[in-house]
């Protein structure tokens, strides 16, 4: 298989990217979906959304296979999707070779991630506010995120830090319970936040968290 490798430099903090991928099949949470793509937008009017309605093999495997997006958004679920082994496989490519998997708020996706890249992800929950990792953050877009984020509501999904592969950095957690973090994966990042942006009221600087995640 052969994947697309010319990802811009490793965050390019002058330049947020111009193409994303969204899942919007059967198994998205369509309300969350929509503003999710609002969210992403803010302030980047220019961003270009592509939608990916299906996680079949062949849609999965053209969505990929695209030379010039290199960031794949995953939004709440509303049940678990379908995705074989071989949608698995390139989706481990996709993200090998260079590009981005930004995971959105549900513990489905900590169930998918571990079956899909091999992690041991464990899911958590405590009551925020979170707390940026100021060690963790550095060189990352995550570096100029507020130092403490708000909990809109109940329904923001942790997973233990402990539980994070090696490669794992924290950037947002409180007493042990991490709600933002990425995985480095051979040339790639695989993210997740924890916030399933159920809600436009409170959610204060959680637009920012979305933008650092795409620009991993």
């Amino acid at each position: 298989a052969y994947y697309a490798v010319t990802k811009p430099p490793a965050f390019n903090f002058n330049r947020f990217i111009e193409n994303a991928w969204i899942y919007d099949g059967r198994s998205a949470d369509s309300g969350t979906e929509g503003f999710i793509e609002h969210m992403a937008k803010r302030h980047h009017y220019k961003l270009n959304i592509h939608r990916l309605q299906s996680l079949r093999d062949n849609e999965v495997r053209a969505a990929l296979f695209s030379k010039s997006i290199h960031c794949i958004i995953f939004p709440p679920l509303t049940h678990f999707p379908g995705l074989s082994e071989l949608a698995k496989k390139d989706l481990r490519g996709y993200v090998s070779s260079g590009n981005n998997a930004v995971f959105i708020g549900s513990y489905e996706w900590l169930s998918i991630m571990n079956d899909a890249f091999g992690f041991r992800l464990m899911s958590d929950y405590k009551e925020g506010p979170f707390y940026r990792n100021d060690r963790n953050v550095r060189g990352t877009p995550f570096q100029w995120s507020m130092s403490r984020i708000q909990q809109p509501d109940a329904s923001v999904y942790a997973a233990k830090v402990d539980s994070l592969p090696l490669d794992g950095k924290c950037m947002f957690d409180t007493m042990g319970a991490c709600v933002v973090f990425y995985v480095k994966y051979n040339l790639g990042t695989v993210t997740y936040i924890g916030f399933d942006y159920d809600t436009p009221y409170g959610i204060e600087h959680w637009d920012q968290i979305l933008h650092a995640a795409m620009m991993m």
